[in-house]
């Protein structure tokens, strides 16, 4: 059966700093056998939650645009890559309303909640960039998304925070596919 995974970039800068650092990861996936979906936020039909609650009734969002059959995508894959820069100390809103989105996917029943994609073994990599230069300027970019990941029982195989772009772009970074591929052979299996 063949192994995929879905990533997911909420940054609106085509080729510029988020996706290169994404599409880095998604080679190494391939390399090693993995099939990867990738979903560019700023172009994909998306409402945000209104919080009307028709989810929890019904496990499922009331919507049915792009962002729904990414969704969908995402109860049968081995993996997922969400990455986004830090705008104003969190992700961009293309990055927020999906993860809001995704909200659905939690079941209600029983006087308590599970989501939809626990136990299925899914894991994911988790990348956030920042212009600023240290771990304070990400803000809650990581966290944002990694509580998310968690929440959903979905396993979190690497964090990716790369700050510092203005003096050291990721195009320009030669240590960063081989800092990759380390992280890899430490964390993946085939």
């Amino acid at each position: 059966m063949e192994k995929k995974w879905i990533a997911i970039l909420g940054s609106p800068r085509r080729g510029k700093n988020t996706e290169n650092l994404m599409d880095y990861y998604i080679k190494e996936l391939e390399k090693r056998g993995r099939k990867v979906d990738k979903v560019i936020l700023s172009e994909t039909e998306q409402n945000s939650c209104n919080g009307c609650e028709y989810c929890i009734k019904n496990n499922t969002c009331h919507y049915n645009d792009e962002i729904s059959s990414v969704i969908d995508k995402i109860k049968d894959v081995e993996g997922i890559i969400l990455g986004s820069p830090s705008y104003n100390y969190n992700v961009t809103s293309y990055m927020k309303i999906f993860i809001d989105r995704l909200f659905s996917l939690f079941d209600f029943g029983k006087g308590s909640w599970s989501s939809q994609l626990d136990s299925k073994g899914i894991k994911s990599i988790v990348i956030g960039v920042c212009a600023g230069p240290d771990s304070l300027s990400m803000g809650f970019t990581i966290e944002a998304m990694k509580r998310v990941m968690m929440d959903h029982g979905v396993e979190i195989l690497i964090e990716e925070s790369y700050f510092g772009t203005k003096r050291n772009p990721v195009d320009r970074n030669e240590e960063i596919r081989s800092d990759i591929i380390r992280k890899f052979d430490e964390v993946f299996l085939s």
